[in-house]
């Protein structure tokens, strides 16, 4: 018997979804600070408190702080990728020995293209977030 369409559309579709999957364990290097201890003092903005560590969404604490390192944290888009976002950031922070992290430059990145039917293409999107690893003083 002749495997059908679908069968044969299940390799590609898992090899595709293996690839995804590798791609999201792989993490940044952290690039630790070099130079003069870059201190600062915020202004205060917007926060969210994610497994013990502060990060900042918009806006500097507003309290004296240290720059520690520098990295990017990648995931999904939308609102599921948000929180995984949110702990991923978190993770980092703590594995560089700081208090919190003040996000930066945000760029979204094309990882695949599939087909959805006769007329119709479904973009999958990774988001792409680099961050400041800082320590409050």
């Amino acid at each position: 018997m002749k495997p059908t369409l679908t069968k044969r559309a299940r390799v590609p579709a898992l090899l595709l979804l293996c690839c995804v999957g590798l791609a999201a364990c792989i993490q940044a290097p952290i690039r630790r600070h070099e130079g003069e201890p870059l201190l600062r003092h915020g202004q205060g903005g917007a926060r969210e408190h994610v497994d013990g560590v502060d990060i900042w969404m918009r806006g500097e604490p507003p309290r004296p702080y240290e720059v520690l390192a520098y990295t990017t944290v990648e995931t999904a888009e939308g609102w599921i990728g948000e929180r995984f976002l949110l702990k991923r950031v978190a993770s980092r922070v703590r594995e560089a020995g700081g208090d919190a992290a003040l996000i930066g430059d945000q760029r979204s990145r094309l990882v695949a293209l599939q087909r959805a039917g006769r007329h119709t293409e479904l973009a999958d999107s990774r988001r792409i977030v680099e961050i400041s690893i800082v320590r409050y003083r």
